[in-house]
């Protein structure tokens, strides 16, 4: 697959281009932006009060946790997740074949979560067979997602539900996407989404 960053918003915009509801266009934006935010490693940014309640909360369920299930509840648990995966190197995520379904409560997703990981952080986590721990993989596993939302489309959680399996393919240095090349390339998107605000 050819590894464009810019393809992570492609389910999104295509429900934006779909929804009319000025709420439920508040809550696409939102996503949008959340996404380009985290995995630009400018997760403090999701926190605005424009973009997410005072004490978020999140479920995750499934294969992308040893433990099979994490919960965090408050900003200072939501934020040490993110600074979390930041620590690991595990933030260029790209998502395939997304379909994105949104309601007042929040919206809904599907989609492949491609996830470049370091050799040692799949060993770590997941006790994968690995043969170069200082390589970075591709880790492919099945995702859906509830995402809830406020009556002004502020998120007040997330909650992922994981397939218990994932594929891994080692990727040559010279494809995988830097962070710095992430934050390049999303930047502008970013600037340029409508405003989030919903009165």
């Amino acid at each position: 697959m050819e590894f464009d960053i810019r393809n992570l918003i492609n389910g999104v915009d295509k429900a934006l281009s779909k929804t009319a509801s000025r709420l439920h266009r508040a809550i696409l934006l939102n996503y949008r932006r959340h996404q380009m935010l985290e995995v630009s490693e400018r997760y403090q940014e999701i926190f605005v009060p424009e973009m997410t309640v005072e004490e978020p909360e999140y479920f995750v369920y499934g294969g992308f946790h040893a433990s099979g299930v994490v919960h965090l509840k408050g900003e200072t648990a939501v934020k040490n997740h993110y600074k979390s995966m930041v620590d690991r190197k595990v933030t260029v995520i790209m998502l395939e074949q997304e379909r994105v379904a949104v309601a007042d409560w929040g919206f809904a997703s599907e989609a492949i979560f491609h996830t470049f990981k370091p050799g040692r952080e799949c060993m770590n986590s997941f006790g994968a067979e690995i043969d170069d721990p200082e390589a970075v993989f591709l880790e492919s596993r099945s995702v859906c997602m509830a995402w809830r939302y406020d009556g002004h489309g502020r998120m007040i959680g997330e909650s992922v539900y994981s397939a218990p399996k994932a594929t891994l393919r080692k990727i040559p240095r010279g494809e995988v996407p830097t962070v710095e090349h992430v934050r390049d390339t999303l930047a502008p998107l970013i600037n340029e989404v409508e405003p989030l605000a919903f009165a």
